[in-house]
């Protein structure tokens, strides 16, 4: 039997149960999986319990969408561009259920769902009033090593994990050619696992630059292709993250209301390929694609 884990973008949502823990993957300003999110948007749904260890822009708009009926994460921002808008909003108001736990006790959480252990020991966060705020997912425990109490974190397995890589192939292994933040971990821990990426490609390109694959064809059920699927976030050595959209996107967030639902509206009323056509025509792809280029060499000349 051939195997071929190709879907289509439209197809998402229906691959997602209702009410399921989907753990969003990229972090900061970097690989956010925002096509998914996008079409997630234009379904309307709102019963989302959505996972994000550093979540940005992709967490704040499903908030504002009304998407999510839960939020487990470690951190919310938009860097350098503000706060959170809608998540802050939604947050401090009570309107959305949430779960902050700190972002390696939640990494290691997800490493011991990959494991398929229980729970896993660490070091911290002692102190923490999230420690006392959360006796569900953190408790303490003894070994026949020594007498000493450890803290340990639950394990935590989503029902889904939603990532973008830089390419699959039908396979669903997936590639990286720069940051890939908590990626594996997640689609490691997830049941079901969605991988959407800027292009797929023959398994002998795969195969060619293995080291690459960070995410293999086993672990993932579902691949999508997606140009610019990180877009505003960044996806190196592809494109560089786009402040121009983001900072229209948070002018449309500190307003609010009906401002905001319009920019949501125009994101329901348009194809993702419309999409990438209005925020990415007259050349500005290129100008992403040049930035992200040339990064590494302002990098280097600035630590020179």
């Amino acid at each position: 039997m051939t195997v071929n884990k190709i879907t289509q973008l439209e197809r998402l949502p229906e691959l997602v149960p209702e009410g399921a823990v989907v753990a969003f993957g990229g972090g900061w300003f970097a690989n956010h999986p925002m096509a998914a999110v996008r079409e997630l948007v234009r379904s309307r749904r709102d019963d989302v319990h959505a996972l994000a260890l550093l979540g940005s822009i992709d967490v704040d708009l499903m908030v504002g969408a009304g998407l999510l009926s839960h939020l487990t994460f470690s951190m919310v921002t938009l860097e350098a561009m503000g706060l959170a808008q809608n998540f802050r909003r939604a947050v401090q108001s009570g309107a959305l259920p949430i779960t902050e736990i700190p972002a390696l006790s939640l990494q290691v959480a997800l490493e011991a769902g990959a494991q398929a252990v229980p729970f896993l020991p660490l070091r911290g966060p002692l102190g923490s009033d999230l420690v006392a705020s959360n006796p569900d997912f953190f408790g303490t425990a003894t070994t026949s090593f020594s007498d000493d109490e450890v803290m340990i974190v639950r394990a935590i397995r989503p029902d889904v994990a939603i990532v973008h890589a830089l390419r699959c192939d039908r396979l669903g292994n997936a590639q990286f050619d720069g940051t890939f933040s908590q990626d594996p971990e997640i689609s490691a821990a997830s049941d079901t696992v969605i991988v959407t990426c800027e292009e797929i490609v023959d398994s002998t390109i795969i195969s060619e630059s293995a080291h690459l694959t960070k995410i293999p064809g086993f672990l993932v059920d579902h691949v999508i292709e997606a140009p610019f699927g990180a877009h505003p976030c960044s996806h190196v050595p592809r494109y560089a993250q786009d402040a121009w959209e983001i900072l229209d996107y948070q002018k449309a967030a500190i307003a609010g209301g009906e401002v905001f639902d319009a920019y949501v509206d125009r994101i329901r009323e348009e194809s993702e390929s419309a999409y990438r056509e209005r925020v990415l025509g007259g050349g500005r792809d290129k100008v992403l694609a040049a930035l992200a280029e040339v990064g590494p060499t302002l990098e280097a000349s600035q630590n020179g």
